[in-house]
Formats: structure tokens, sequence, C-alpha cells
């Protein structure tokens, strides 16, 4: 059975055929589509602030570093603790760049298979334009386009999620657990509008976009129920 998320209509299509929310999320605004019923999520990477869960919820998380004092200290890039269909949310803010590519993908099958049918991945990355975009601990940048692969079904090495939303978040990245000013508001407003051109253009006239988010679904028939990834 799918898990019952309260996802708003997607009327806004990047695709043709295929339409998908062009909107960024705080974590009030992710929790107002938990089912009411308690959820088992895993945030991975959390580090000092990991996502903040409703009381209800079952909360893992999932570090390198022990200072933080996570659930769970292992390298998950290495070795992954959790079995399948065992979260209904999985949360990683801005871990998947720090990744090595080849490491990330194995980690993002790892995590496709834990997430129960109809359960979410919340995805948090600084926008290439972003100043913490760039460094030497950083493997991937990321723009609108991001996790292209992980939907279009082509790569047999990869899972197919299904895509629910891309958002481009003004402001500075602790903002996700406030709320937005109605200034943030009109900007991101402006930048959703067409990620080609925010992406080429208007993200460098800002001076950098903080950050890019995408929320993915696993749909109810995967190629791993069939065995086409591996």
């Amino acid at each position: 059975m799918n898990v019952p998320f309260r996802l708003p209509n997607r009327e806004n299509s990047y695709h043709p055929g295929k339409p998908v929310l062009k909107r960024s999320w705080t974590r009030q605004e992710i929790i107002s589509v938990f089912p009411t019923k308690e959820l088992d999520i895993l945030d991975v990477g959390a580090g000092e602030f990991p996502f903040a869960a409703r009381e209800r919820d079952r909360l893992v998380t999932v570090d390198f570093n022990a200072r933080s004092n996570p659930t769970v200290v292992i390298d998950f890039t290495i070795e992954w603790p959790f079995g399948s269909d065992q979260f209904d949310f999985v949360y990683a803010s801005h871990v998947i760049e720090h990744i090595y590519p080849h490491l990330r993908d194995r980690l993002v099958v790892n995590i496709f298979n834990s997430l129960r049918a109809g359960g979410l991945f919340f995805i948090r990355v600084p926008h290439l334009s972003s100043i913490h975009a760039t460094g030497w601990e950083h493997f991937t940048m990321f723009g609108t386009g991001g996790v292209g692969s992980l939907t279009h079904g082509k790569n047999p090495n990869l899972p197919q999620f299904e895509l629910i939303s891309i958002g481009l978040a003004a402001g500075p990245i602790e903002r996700f657990n406030g709320s937005r000013t109605i200034t943030q508001k009109l900007i991101e407003r402006i930048l959703n509008l067409s990620f080609r051109l925010t992406d080429q253009f208007l993200a460098s006239i800002l001076g950098g976009v903080g950050e890019v988010q995408f929320l993915l679904r696993k749909p109810s028939q995967s190629r791993e129920e069939t065995g086409e990834v591996h």
C-alpha cells in the first residue's frame, strides 16, 4: 500500500505530459503533506541539525560523525545499515553534493530500496550559482535539472523515481526551518517561472541562489521489484 501523502495537484508542467510542481518547500510545508499517522523518517547525513519531525514520527538519523549524536554512526556511502521498505520519508539536506559520484549513485539506490512504495525522498543541495556549491569537498554542482537521471528511467544502474517538484529557494539555507518573507516569496515565484532562464541568467544577476530542492516519490511498481536494477 502506498504511503498516503497529501500532495497538491501538480498543475505546473516541467516536461510535456509529466506535470511537476515548480516550487520550494519550508519544513512546515513539507510536514503539511504528511498523513496524520506516524511515519518512519530517515535523515541521511543529519549532522547537528537533523530534520525536525513531528513528535509522533519515528526519526532515525545516520551520519559519519559521532559528535552529532546520530542514531547510527557509519559511513553510509560504503555500508548501508537499513533494510528494504523501512521508511516513509527520507531527507538529505546539503549532503549529496559532498559524495563522490559513484558512491552517490550507490547511496541513491540504497535509499530507493529502503523507501516504502509511495514514500518520498526530499533532497536539498546548493544551487550551482551559490557560493556554497563550490569548494574542495564538493563533488557535484546542481542546477534545476540535477535529478534527471533519477526520473527518466533510461539508466539501468539507477532507480526511477517519480518527480513531484523542483524548486529554487531564496535566502539563507536556514530559512527552511522558518517562514518566507514577502520579498522571498516574490523572488522565488520569479525564479521558479523558468528554470532555464534562472540557471543561465537570473541566478547570476542575483549574485547566486541559495539552494535547489527536489521532491521525489518511489512508485508503487519499480524496476527493483522486477529485477531490472542491480
